[in-house]
């Protein structure tokens, strides 16, 4: 639905929750709730279906199997790999990182992973459904998945060394590329959302284990 009011409604639900983000952190859980609550009371008003916004379960195992390539790379491959690159050759760089995740040292597994897997579908619907999703249809979907994955990257801005933030910020960025890519492949957020789960919980892992 390409429409004025569309496009402004986009643009003030990102800017609110992104600069909620960075000047109230201390409220950054109730910003990041934002986009869902207006997701789903605009979806109630114009009549969109679950699948408008990207729940298409019917259709994940195809959707899957069509991107299998970009889910491996994202899920399977990228974030584990650099976490091993970096433990070795770029130490500071996965201090940096491990700082900057939202987890307590004491909490198990048991615990951390539903925590990630709700904020995963809070990310993955405020960037592909409401950002990429809504902005595709002005500026294209190029452009939309930059814009997405630009903001993605400097919502996850941690203060440190210059050459580490840019180099976190960047790779994130690269990331959220790889899952935009997914998400206009398939229209579906499932897909995106797992990719991005199976990755995070690998990179954890192997964080863990080292």
């Amino acid at each position: 639905m390409k429409t004025k009011s569309v496009l402004i409604e986009t643009v003030v639900v990102t800017a609110v929750t992104l600069l909620g983000f960075w000047f109230l952190p201390v409220y950054k859980t109730g910003f990041a709730l934002i986009p869902l609550v207006y997701l789903i009371v605009e979806r109630r008003l114009r009549k969109r279906s679950w699948s408008d916004l990207g729940f298409k379960f019917r259709t994940f195992w195809p959707d899957l199997r069509a991107n299998w390539f970009w889910f491996v790379l994202v899920g399977l491959i990228s974030q584990p790999l650099v976490v091993l690159l970096t433990k070795y050759w770029f130490p500071a760089y996965l201090e940096h990182v491990i700082d900057r995740l939202p987890f307590n040292e004491g909490m198990g597994l048991w615990l951390i992973l539903p925590m990630l897997a709700a904020s995963l579908v809070l990310e993955e619907l405020t960037y592909r459904t409401l950002i990429q999703g809504r902005l595709s249809p002005y500026l294209g979907a190029p452009l939309a998945i930059l814009v997405a994955s630009i903001l993605f990257g400097f919502a996850h801005f941690a203060n440190g060394p210059f050459w580490i933030v840019f180099l976190d910020v960047g790779m994130i960025i690269v990331d959220s590329v790889l899952f935009g890519i997914i998400y206009k492949r398939s229209g579906n957020l499932v897909v995106t959302w797992l990719a991005h789960f199976i990755g995070d919980v690998l990179g954890l892992l192997v964080i863990i284990t080292l």
